[in-house]
């Protein structure tokens, strides 16, 4: 599929019209790819025919499938016989999905260690906010050991991977480098070692994205990891279960101690997944008390197919959910009051009787 995608002339790259804040990675990658062979590419959120030998679709969070389902329908209709090529999250692990609805389609799944040599196109204007679009993005390495089941990358990356040419897809025009590497502290120190001597040596902020285990984080990583400038947040960590209790107040003491800002951390907090509402708010409370900011990052099952069907826990209500997301969302207020505290005096987020009854659970 990517020789045939690689030998393509005319490829429209298209990104359905769904909400997302970084680059479509993986349509950057082919953009680069198929440049590189002598063809052309064409950047598209809503199809319209070019006269193209090929059209890539990218897809991302299942919920999202109607746009992706929506946007096949529409090339179909156009244009009957153009090979579709589909892939990115939704694709890869829910094919039989969307092969149900778009029979005639071609999907890759996971991830390829041939386009991942690729850098991303940044001459294609692909729609960012001005602060997004100072950034270089990549990953330098795949996988991860661990099989949470609230998390996709064990069928997305199922082996460890360094790619050795990560370094030369940093854009040195650019300020700033997000790094969306799944679990890096599951990989050599060495390697952790010589993206920090790169950054450094480059004068690159970095966004470390999807956050560093604290079930593998040793003083070793913090020497290297200190070395580095952040942006915003830059720092990542996650308090995903109550399991890590203590090791992830551990990882940030010893981040501290080498010199991590405070300033430069944050942590993401699942919610509404087995957890109890109290659990998960000492979660939250933990992270301020070492005064770095919690992310309230709410579980949607991997399989949901729509925005529509919310999923409530089994120890969480719906009114509950929205209250403690926005109470956790809003600093200014959950720097001032408790979760109580707040729900007791504020008119619009208000606790029923069944939603203290999961509280008091």
């Amino acid at each position: 599929m990517i020789e045939q995608i690689k030998n393509s002339r005319r490829v429209i790259l298209l990104e359905p019209n769904y909400r997302r804040k970084y680059m479509p990675l993986g349509l950057a990658k082919i953009a680069s790819m198929v440049k590189s062979n002598g063809g052309e590419v064409f950047y598209q959120r809503v199809y319209t025919p070019l006269r193209e030998d090929a059209v890539c679709i990218t897809s991302l969070f299942t919920y999202d499938s109607e746009k992706v389902i929506n946007s096949i329908k529409r090339i179909r209709y156009l244009s009957p016989d153009v090979p579709i090529f589909v892939g990115g999250v939704y694709a890869s692990l829910m094919p039989n999905h969307l092969l149900k609805s778009c029979p005639n389609i071609q999907i890759f799944r996971g991830y390829s260690k041939e386009l991942d040599s690729y850098p991303a196109d940044y001459t294609i204007n692909w729609n960012l906010d001005p602060e997004w679009n100072n950034f270089s993005y990549l990953f330098t390495s795949r996988g991860c050991p661990n099989r949470c089941p609230y998390c996709a990358v064990s069928r997305l990356e199922p082996e460890l991977w360094i790619n050795d040419k990560w370094s030369n897809q940093v854009d040195l025009t650019k300020p700033y480098v997000m790094i969306f590497d799944n679990n890096l502290t599951s990989q050599p120190i060495e390697h952790i070692e010589n993206v920090c001597k790169f950054l450094k040596e480059n004068n690159k902020k970095v966004v470390f994205d999807n956050g560093f285990d604290c079930k593998y984080f040793t003083k070793e990583h913090a020497r290297f990891l200190s070395t580095v400038k952040y942006f915003r947040n830059g720092f990542r960590l996650a308090f995903d279960r109550i399991e890590e209790d203590g090791l992830f107040q551990k990882a940030v003491k010893i981040a501290l101690e080498a010199g991590i800002s405070s300033y430069s951390m944050m942590a993401y907090v699942l919610f509404n997944f087995h957890d109890s509402p109290k659990e998960a708010n000492y979660r939250m409370s933990e992270c301020l008390k070492l005064n770095i900011f919690p992310y309230p990052q709410q579980y949607i099952p991997l399989q949901s197919t729509n925005r529509k069907s919310s999923h409530v826990g089994e120890k969480w209500t719906k009114n509950l959910l929205k209250c403690f997301r926005h109470f956790w969302l809003m600093p200014a207020i959950h720097r001032k009051m408790t979760f109580e505290e707040f729900v007791t005096r504020d008119n619009e987020f208000k606790l029923t009787e069944e939603d203290w009854a999961k509280w008091n659970a």
